[in-house]
């Protein structure tokens, strides 16, 4: 693995120093050095769900997770004037994690009683398998940077998987429950709001914060990602829900020579 990263550094490097001197030969842009940036973005969230019916049927559902996802090589050049030449950044790195744990019960609905539990992992890949992304672009007028960053593609569920006979016997827990029933960034809670995937935030460095060998940015749910505590109440029926994260940015930066 360490030697696929090696060569995933070399070929980004390699790429970008020879877009840069295309530039300088076309007069547009001079030759210059940049500073390579370790991203990392970690956090923990949460779900829960109950409904309950006037027939005194009770379904109880409650989640947790967390993450750690690095962007190890991010290159951007010194001078502000200079265009930024990577336009994405996979979530690549040693030291991807993704784990989390769920569980459901569901009581007195008439021969659908059960209880069942799981747990989260990230899916298997010859990089870490989580999937995620990073794109930088510059705010207007060339003063700082704005990175929006997506902490995993998804999780999957690495024990407790069922046939989907019964409430709580999800095949696969993050993809019919999160990014199905709940599916935050698509349901929005107001009117307007764009569409994002789930676990994704943004980040701005000013020209200061960009000085710094160091900067850390806690972030947490957006706007955009929030859904409604109403999962869908109705005809004696009635469903609460509560979606949430937070985290951290960290962003280190090492002078490429």
């Amino acid at each position: 693995m360490r030697a696929r990263l090696r060569r995933a550094r070399i070929g980004l490097a390699a790429a970008t120093l020879l877009s840069l001197l295309a530039c300088a030969q076309a007069g547009a842009v001079s030759f210059q050095s940049f500073f390579e940036y370790t991203v990392a973005f970690s956090g923990k969230g949460s779900y829960s769900r109950t409904v309950t019916s006037e027939g005194g049927g009770t379904l109880s559902e409650e989640a947790s997770w967390s993450w750690n996802t690095v962007y190890p090589y991010v290159l951007i050049p010194q001078k502000a004037s200079s265009p930024l030449l990577a336009s994405g950044f996979p979530a690549l790195g040693l030291g991807q994690e993704g784990k989390g744990t769920w569980k459901i019960t569901n009581t007195g609905s008439h021969g659908e009683d059960c209880s069942n539990s799981g747990t989260l992992g990230l899916p298997k890949g010859p990089l870490g398998g989580g999937g995620g992304g990073l794109k930088v672009h510059r705010r207007a007028g060339g003063r700082g940077l704005v990175f929006n960053l997506l902490a995993l593609t998804g999780y999957e569920t690495t024990s407790g998987a069922g046939n989907g006979a019964l409430p709580c016997d999800p095949t696969d827990w993050w993809q019919e429950i999160i990014r199905g029933f709940v599916s935050p960034g698509a349901k929005h809670t107001a009117a307007g709001l764009p569409e994002v995937q789930p676990l994704s935030s943004m980040v701005t460095l000013t020209p200061g914060d960009l000085k710094h060998g160091t900067v850390t940015r806690h972030v947490s749910i957006g706007a955009a990602e929030m859904v409604s505590s109403d999962c869908g109440s109705g005809g004696g029926v009635t469903c609460k829900q509560a979606y949430t994260w937070s985290g951290s940015v960290r962003f280190t930066k090492h002078k490429f020579k």
